[in-house]
């Protein structure tokens, strides 16, 4: 591993620790070296906090001067809630400034680099490419095609049973923490609404940090029969609940004032029709959303091929007939062509699998953020 690897990873470490805490904006760690040496290190805590490296750059003070820059994006070079970072990494003297990916937010997408460039600043990009993509997935696809990046994560038998017997969960405690690693990886989660009477969930990330607070809830409820009085909606809590523009007009009425977001959406062949959904959470600036359940939903956002990731969790069970396939038949013919699922990762966790995939057009995305004339040519 050459230092310029090395340093890059201690920021990849930095970012993680925001996760769950940036939306929208994407997850940053920066270090800041000298002679050999880390000097300053910080990560972004979220919309409207400093910037990571800037926080990097307090924490190096004088001794940013002539030192180098590491971090796992594209520094930004316009003004939102806080001022350029390049005009301040200029500022404070950094000689040389290493990341891994370019910002593909339409604001900076290659400016920022060339910036600094074009002040003098020795800058390199590419560096744990793959790695920095993967951490801000959800963030990239958002910014590059505008739309929320959707992943289904599902818990099941060897034989594609989301039920075994009378056993709540499936999933071991391993599984359980990659579970609320991805629920913190993602904005918003979404659950049938019988998964939701049937299993009475907390859908929230205690496994993964207690400190984080839970994702935005939504709930697919056709005929709004979602309790007024859900501890969630008790505690102030955001939660989404997607009806039948038919549903009753009294339900909606009373589950607004207990607090929750109803929104009425079109029939499809089966239910809802998820294509409105999702035009809905893009609506409501929500970058990703990760689904859990129930077979229904998962298999219709399958068939209009609605999501980004599949991450499927198998158990070591066999639950027969008797068990509730994920493939819901009634939910209409599912197909998926070889080459449109590309197995991204798969490990075993204690006694269950892992298995991840990825839907087709989400391989295209490290040559797009890693395109090294951008540093020349700049912007778009």
């Amino acid at each position: 591993m050459d230092a310029d690897e090395k340093f890059m990873r201690r920021a990849l470490v930095l970012a993680e620790e925001a996760m769950g805490l940036t939306f929208p904006n994407p997850m940053v760690g920066a270090v800041v070296v000298a002679d050999g040496r880390i000097v300053g290190e910080g990560y972004h805590g979220g919309p409207g906090r400093p910037h990571a490296e800037i926080e990097a750059m307090r924490m190096a003070g004088e001794r940013a001067k002539g030192a180098e820059l590491y971090l796992n994006i594209e520094p930004c070079c316009h003004y939102g809630r806080t001022p350029p970072c390049t005009d301040q990494i200029l500022g404070a003297g950094i000689s040389r400034v290493v990341f891994s990916i370019f910002d593909p937010d339409e604001r900076v997408r290659g400016c920022g680099a060339a910036a600094l460039k074009a002040a003098g600043v020795d800058v390199k990009g590419g560096v744990c490419a793959a790695e920095a993509l993967e951490l801000n997935l959800p963030y990239v696809h958002h910014r590059l095609t505008g739309r929320p990046f959707v992943a289904i994560k599902l818990a099941s038998t060897l034989d594609g049973r989301l039920t075994w017997r009378h056993e709540r969960n499936l999933s071991g405690m391993k599984e359980q923490r990659y579970g609320h690693r991805l629920r913190a990886w993602t904005e918003a989660i979404a659950i049938g609404i019988g998964t939701l009477e049937k299993d009475h969930p907390k859908l929230d990330r205690r496994y993964f940090r207690e400190d984080v607070a839970p994702p935005v809830r939504m709930v697919f409820d056709s005929t709004l029969r979602f309790p007024e009085d859900y501890p969630w909606l008790a505690r102030g809590e955001r939660v989404i609940v997607y009806c039948l523009t038919e549903a009753d007009p009294i339900r909606r009425r009373r589950l607004e004032t207990a607090g929750a977001e109803v929104v009425p959406l079109p029939r499809g062949l089966h239910g809802i029709d998820l294509r409105f959904w999702l035009e809905d959470v893009s609506a409501k600036g929500i970058t990703s959303v990760l689904v859990e359940g129930g077979g229904e939903v998962a298999t219709s956002i399958l068939n209009e091929r609605l999501f980004e990731r599949f991450v499927l969790c198998y158990a070591p069970l066999v639950s027969g007939m008797t068990g509730v396939s994920w493939f819901q038949d009634g939910a209409g013919p599912l197909w998926l062509a070889k080459g449109e699922l590309n197995l991204r990762h798969c490990e075993p966790l204690d006694d269950d699998l892992l298995a991840v995939f990825d839907y087709r057009k989400i391989g295209e995305y490290l040559s797009i953020v890693t395109e090294e004339e951008r540093i020349v040519h700049g912007a778009h």
